[in-house]
């Protein structure tokens, strides 16, 4: 178990105790409340060391003072219990929310959907109509900071952050002997997208007239006329709707 874990399960634990302690009439005595005092500081004191930024503004409050003695120990006022119960609870909140928040990103990055393209903006229309008509999330090389890596590095670290790829070959260059073809940046990240995201989760979109490479000749595409990539739409709906993504 981690040292975070521990701590919060301390927290959980010492927060059961005052709650299980026996009141009659609002009051209890020492024997009750007294050994969990002392945890309670302690408790608190790892809190605050070990999430410095997270609890800064949890409140030191005075522990709970003896009103009057009695034969068999101090005797303690619920209402000064409470308090000390309230911050417990807020620090079990605050660190539920921030679970939850974590998950969510985590669900965000990898439900995102990588638009590999070349030269042509072509792919503007798609990530128009994947972001603003089916509410999903992409993400495109070009838009992402450089942060100092190099052109690989950073095509890892942020494929990572995707669970499937639309790839967009459209006829960028051509040879010399006047054959239209992709640009190799696409045609490298099929096959890497391949080995990413596995071949169910790739969309290969393909502009007609664009030489298709002999190594890629058995993958089902999605084909389009120059300039109208908008016509592979419903086709992509389609597909989505069954990815695993």
């Amino acid at each position: 178990m981690s040292k975070e874990s521990i701590i919060f399960a301390k927290v959980a634990a010492i927060k059961k105790s005052f709650e299980n302690i026996k009141f009659d009439r609002g009051r209890c005595y020492g024997f009750s409340i007294e050994p969990l005092l002392p945890r309670y500081e302690s408790i608190i004191k790892d809190v605050k060391s070990e999430f410095i930024d997270l609890f800064a503004d949890l409140p030191d409050l005075p522990l709970p003072q003896s009103i009057r003695k009695t034969s068999i120990g101090g005797l303690y006022e619920k209402m000064s219990v409470d308090p000390l119960i309230n911050n417990l609870d807020y620090i079990l909140e605050l660190r539920s929310n921030m679970r939850i928040g974590e998950k969510v990103e985590t669900s965000e990055k990898k439900n995102r959907i990588f638009i590999s393209h070349g030269r042509s903006k072509e792919w503007y229309k798609l990530q128009d109509h994947l972001e603003r008509d089916l509410e999903k999330l992409t993400l495109e090389l070009a838009q992402e900071p450089n942060l100092g890596r190099t052109i690989l590095q950073k095509l890892s670290e942020e494929a990572e952050k995707c669970s499937l790829a639309i790839v967009v070959m459209t006829g960028d260059d051509i040879t010399a002997d006047n054959v239209i073809r992709a640009r190799e940046n696409v045609m490298h990240e099929i096959g890497y997208f391949q080995g990413l995201y596995g071949l169910n989760n790739i969309i290969l979109l393909h502009e007609e007239g664009v030489n298709i490479p002999s190594n890629i000749h058995g993958l089902v595409y999605i084909p389009f006329p120059k300039d109208t990539i908008e016509a592979t739409f419903g086709a992509i709906i389609r597909e989505l709707k069954v990815l695993t993504y």
